[in-house]
């Protein structure tokens, strides 16, 4: 039997200004003049969110109606007869101007807006050659600071409200609010308290006038001055589209980019601001070496001789004596030609990006990313994320699953703790630590039609009555998907977790592995993984602690920080004898390296880039290298030619195509998902051995200190002082408080954190977000042991700053007991 084909949806034929327009049923008046060609000045309507009618200024006039109607909210009807630019609909929208001008400061030659301000622009268009006012404008104290990225000049303002609303509908996080009535109308913060939202440069690019603006771009350029280059933001890992506007080989501001399938038209404040570390001062610009111990600057062509000599050197041993870490911040290109020169000229498999990863991580088994689009979100009814804090991690797919939720989604949690989006959530399983994998299995049995384990759940934390119908939905939903952190992959019961979701997957459930940032998925499309016989990352460090390395070349990672155990890390580097880091900064890396090699920015280069969907995006040198900065691409070329080998770096295009000719469908644009889970796991299900009376949790923070983003001021002031996290109810039992000065300790080392209470982390639990590169929550852990019991003891007088608790803490690799 054939299908029908889909019906027409109905329409209506409407007159504007004496010309006849069919538009779809239930378009808007305005919608419809703006298909013909006629344009209606809006200030408070946007097309991402539902009219208003609040400025009043996009008023037209509507035949045997007694007054003007706002056409952003005015429904198109059968018949309708619109006047829209006739003289009185002009004189009425004059008039609106006027009136919004009464109070508004003509103060457009210093005003950041100026030169892309629609009142401005309106004015021009629409507004009266002079006001009929005379009074004295009114004055408020300005700048309004609203926290380390927002600024408020109270009396630009016009009421348009689109701030106050994307923070209620778009963002969900209600940043900022109005207050007062009439005259006295305006808007701040909750409580005056400093802005909370990972999102508020949203509201700085959709303000219709210059009253909400930026701290970091303030009087530093006019729009007219930059020059506005497309590329990809590179810290989360969801490339985001944005504009890089530059004026004078520095990057002025960030702004978001349109692009519907992925950020849609929205930043957040992470991409918005932390761009600033491209500027940087202390940027490496030429290459480093070791003499005496100390690093010194040296020469391109003798830092790449050194290199040359050691390589040869291990390859005549044996080309296993060669590892390769890193990749995450590399293009594709340089990635795909770093691979090509490690196995091929070199003759290495011991390549890998993923530097975050414990021994034994199931997440070494599976592809990491999304197995399907992010606009897919948007069409599930039923969204379950495990161990995944998704809008500190991925906060751009934060707002696709609020889209979900706002269109009647359930968006549910299996979490150690509290997720500040809990709010939205219809269902929260807060477990104990490590537990999530077990919960799952539950969860599973569930939707399979088994009968539940109620001791199980009940000491996981978990009421079996909350289980059962989040099993029923998930049987039921359409598209359902399941989101895996790395938090939870990491855990104590992570293979348990992939068995689970792999039962899942087989009952119809979508299931996305939520882990890597910057260009993680682009490393291991271009080939940055183990070959046959090749260690993983962790399998590296571990064959570098033994000596069994002889070169170790770290490119667009700093495992100092990042590898899940500093001793780990440290006795790596202790007993290889020759470490290159290629990076933009000394990182704790590269302080400890033989060859220290400037790297460009990824505004500095051309090329493409993949994020957690797969995704091929092109990416655009906007601003000049940094001193004799070069790209891996070009170092890799350069190196083949010294072991004799002719290479020519060429440009990224034809880079590009020697691996599209190995990878089959690749292609700028194209969107390349990993596979559904395949394999097989096991797990008895049952809950891991609670470490001690104090459970340590870590996990990611979208604003921290690390080696780009602590060079960003704005975010660095946003991440705040190293701490730990504590239930208020924990911490009074503990002797400490808010602000407070504690040791936290653990077998394998020791921090000095300012403490935070919250009632977001539950008792018996201490949280150390990974927050600062200073003071890495990685000297607490042992990637041996996935749950980490700690003690805590407080520090008085809490004299210290942060400053001073950073130097109180050991470097990477002392265990400082």
């Amino acid at each position: 039997m054939g299908q029908r084909a889909p019906a027409d949806p109905p329409t209506v034929t409407i007159t504007i200004d004496g010309r006849p327009v069919t538009v779809p049923q239930g378009t808007t008046v305005w919608h419809a003049a703006q298909s013909i060609g006629i344009d209606i000045p809006i200030f408070c309507y946007h097309d991402r969110m539902p009219p208003l009618g609040a400025c009043r200024q996009c008023l037209v006039r509507v035949e045997k109606q007694p007054r003007f109607q706002t056409s952003c909210t005015l429904v198109a009807e059968p018949g309708m007869v619109v006047s829209a630019t006739t003289p009185d609909v002009r004189e009425a929208q004059e008039m609106i101007l006027e009136y919004l001008l009464i109070n508004h400061p003509l103060d457009c030659p210093i005003c950041d807006k100026g030169g892309e301000c629609p009142l401005q622009d309106q004015a021009y268009l629409y507004g009266p050659g002079r006001s009929r006012f005379i009074e004295r404008k009114r004055d408020f104290a300005k700048p309004v600071s609203l926290g380390p990225l927002l600024v408020l000049d109270r009396e630009r303002c016009v009421l348009c409200w689109r701030c106050v609303r994307f923070g209620e509908i778009v963002a969900g996080d209600h940043a900022l609010k109005g207050f007062e009535r009439g005259p006295e109308s305006e808007i701040n913060t909750p409580f005056t308290q400093p802005v909370e939202s990972k999102f508020i440069g949203n509201t700085i690019s959709i303000c219709p006038v210059g009253a909400l603006t930026s701290r970091t771009y303030r009087f530093v350029s006019r729009p007219w001055d930059n020059a506005a280059v497309p590329s990809i933001c590179n810290h989360c890992g969801l490339g985001c589209a944005i504009w890089l506007d530059v004026r004078d080989e520095t990057i002025a501001r960030v702004r978001p980019r349109e692009h519907r399938a992925v950020n849609d038209v929205w930043l957040c404040d992470l991409g918005q601001f932390g761009h600033e570390w491209v500027g940087s001062r202390d940027r490496l610009t030429h290459p480093l070496i070791r003499r005496e111990g100390a690093l010194v600057e040296s020469s391109w062509a003798e830092a790449l001789d050194l290199i040359a000599a050691a390589l040869e050197t291990s390859r005549r041993l044996g080309p296993g004596r060669v590892g390769v870490l890193g990749g995450a911040r590399l293009s594709n290109e340089d990635a795909y030609l770093v691979r090509r020169f490690f196995r091929e000229v070199v003759g290495t498999p011991h390549l890998d990006h993923r530097t975050d990863a414990r021994p034994g991580s199931p997440s070494l088994e599976i592809p990491w990313g999304m197995r399907a689009p992010l606009e897919a979100i948007a069409s599930s009814s039923l969204l379950l994320l495990v161990g995944c804090d998704v809008a500190e991690e991925y906060p751009i797919a934060w707002l696709w699953m609020k889209r979900a939720v706002d269109r009647g989604a359930q968006l549910c949690a299996i979490t150690p703790t509290h997720l500040d989006i809990e709010p939205h959530l219809f269902a929260t399983l807060v477990v104990a630590p490590g537990a999530e994998g077990a919960v799952l299995a539950q969860v599973a049995a569930a939707v399979e039609g088994r009968q539940l384990d109620e001791a199980l759940l009940q000491s996981a934390g978990v009421e079996p009555a909350t289980v059962r119908p989040l099993a029923e939905r998930m049987r039921t939903a359409t598209r359902p998907m399941l989101f895996l952190g790395r938090g939870a992959l990491e855990r104590a019961a992570g293979v348990g977790l992939l068995a689970s979701a792999l039962r899942l997957q087989a009952a119809g459930c979508i299931v996305h592995v939520m882990r890597g940032k910057g260009n993680a998925v682009g490393a291991a499309l271009m080939g940055l993984l183990p070959g046959p016989s090749g260690w993983t990352a962790p399998e590296i460090l571990r064959q570098g602690a033994a000596g069994e390395l002889d070169v170790l070349y770290v490119a667009g990672a700093d495992p100092a920080t990042e590898v899940p155990d500093a001793s780990a890390w440290s006795a790596a580097r202790q007993s290889t004898a020759f470490v290159v880091v290629q990076e933009c900064f000394l990182t704790e890396t590269a302080r400890d390296a033989d060859v220290v090699l400037p790297a460009l920015a990824y505004a500095e280069k051309d090329g493409t880039v993949c994020n957690l969907e797969g995704r091929v995006q092109r990416i655009q040198a906007a601003v000049r290298a940094s001193g004799e900065a070069r790209s891996e691409g070009q170092v890799m070329a350069d190196l083949a030619r010294r072991l004799g080998v002719e290479w020519s770096a060429g440009s990224w295009e034809e880079i590009f195509q020697d691996a599209a000719a190995e990878i089959p469908g690749l292609a700028e644009g194209a969107v390349l998902s990993p596979p559904p889970l395949a394999g097989s796991w096991s797990a008895d299900g049952g809950l891991p051995a609670r470490p001690g009376d104090l459970v340590l949790l870590t996990g990611e923070r979208l604003f921290d200190r690390g080696s780009m983003t602590g060079r960003s001021p704005a975010i660095a002031e946003l991440a705040g002082a190293p701490s730990v996290w504590l239930h208020p109810g924990e911490a009074a039992a503990r002797g400490v408080g808010e602000g407070s000065l504690a040791e936290v300790r653990s077998a394998h080392g020791r921090l000095v954190l300012r403490v935070r209470l919250t009632d977001r982390v539950p008792r018996g639990v201490a949280s150390v977000p990974r927050s600062d590169d200073a003071v890495p929550v990685i000297r607490l852990l042992n990637w041996e042991a996935p749950l980490l019991a700690v003690t805590l003891h407080p520090l008085h007088p809490a004299t210290e700053g942060p400053e001073e608790a950073a130097a109180a803490s050991p470097r990477a690799g002392e265990n400082g007991t």
